[in-house]
């Protein structure tokens, strides 16, 4: 009895070890083939190392010296390593570790990166590696830009689960972030002529937004082109900036040319700071500040506090409304 429970055992052993080392090699292939194929798309796709390591209960994948670029879409990324880290018994279940240290080029301006901590945790489908749910931790983010700006995050959280819970749509997605003490781009500052006005930082940001997107968050997000939104419902945005404090609510759809319509209400505490600072930035021209002030204090008394202002912005025909009156173009959502 005693003899065949031994054997059992090292039955089971040798077959687990099996299928870790046949997944490991999987994986590594996998990974391996993936570049290849960028490189073959005219990409700049290079790993100075694949390892997979973790015998014999995980699948804890490392890439060095990484280098990604896409001449396509103008995106880079350049890091010293990355780590995709999965238990072998729930491969589609990643922890991904960034390093303290990296660079992103965007169609824009080049971005470096430094971090305390960068990490996050996806769920993922088989195959195409569609998201289903995922959370990050993003502390002590410092971003400097080559076009002559910086910000810091202290403390940042964000996470996103597909809906509805039953049956996941994998273009509909809920999105949740949380910042506190987020410096507030030194470029922001300057053209909002706005130093000696609000501190360099704000206090909080907070979102619940829930948007659907033209294609799932999948491999081919990378590979092909970034899925785009198409309807966002914001449930409640608020940020807090010195005494100022703004939340939005509403909803719009986007075209294919990324221009929404619909209706935003923002609500705005202490909304004379935040004229002050449309003057001083020459946003709102300064011949027109005592008209808008009058205006804004019928609105506020009308709407029973002297401090807190409820605009309705409408996006409609490619213009942002107050009410019926235009106030400029809408905003442009593209993913590039």
């Amino acid at each position: 009895m005693l003899r065949r429970m031994i054997v059992l055992v090292l039955v089971a052993v040798l077959a687990w070890g099996g299928y870790w080392a046949v997944g490991a090699w999987a994986l590594e292939k996998a990974v391996r083939g993936w570049l290849e194929e960028r490189r073959a798309e005219g990409w700049q796709a290079e790993a100075e190392a694949v390892v997979v390591r973790g015998f014999p209960n995980r699948f804890d994948l490392e890439l060095g010296g990484l280098q990604l670029a896409d001449p396509a879409t103008g995106w880079a990324w350049t890091a010293p390593f990355f780590q995709s880290l999965a238990l072998s018994y729930k491969p589609y279940h990643v922890i991904a570790v960034w390093p303290d240290s990296q660079s992103l080029q965007t169609p824009f301006e080049r971005l470096e990166i430094t971090s305390e901590r960068l990490r996050g945790s996806l769920m993922l489908t088989p195959t195409t590696l569609a998201l289903k749910r995922s959370s990050f931790e993003l502390d002590g983010i410092e971003v400097t830009s080559d076009a002559g700006w910086a910000s810091r995050l202290t403390e940042g959280r964000l996470a996103t689960r597909t809906l509805p819970e039953d049956f996941p749509d994998p273009t509909l997605h809920q999105i949740s972030f949380s910042a506190r003490a987020w410096q507030v781009p030194s470029r922001l500052l300057s053209e909002l002529n706005a130093a000696d006005m609000l501190p360099d930082t704000l206090d909080s940001v907070t979102a619940d937004v829930t948007i659907r997107f033209s294609a799932p968050w999948d491999r081919y997000a990378i590979e092909r082109s970034r899925p785009q939104p198409r309807r966002v419902e914001i449930r409640l945005a608020e940020a807090k900036w010195g005494q100022m404090e703004l939340k939005l609510a509403g909803s719009f759809d986007v075209d294919d040319a990324g221009v929404p319509e619909g209706a935003v209400m923002v609500k705005a505490t202490n909304w004379r700071e935040i004229l002050a600072v449309g003057v001083a930035s020459g946003v709102v021209p300064a011949d027109w500040e005592g008209t808008i002030t009058t205006a804004l204090e019928l609105a506020s008394q009308l709407a029973g506090s002297p401090r807190t202002l409820d605009i309705p912005l409408n996006f409609k025909n490619g213009q942002t409304r107050i009410g019926p009156a235009p106030i400029g173009p809408a905003p442009v959502f593209l993913l590039r």
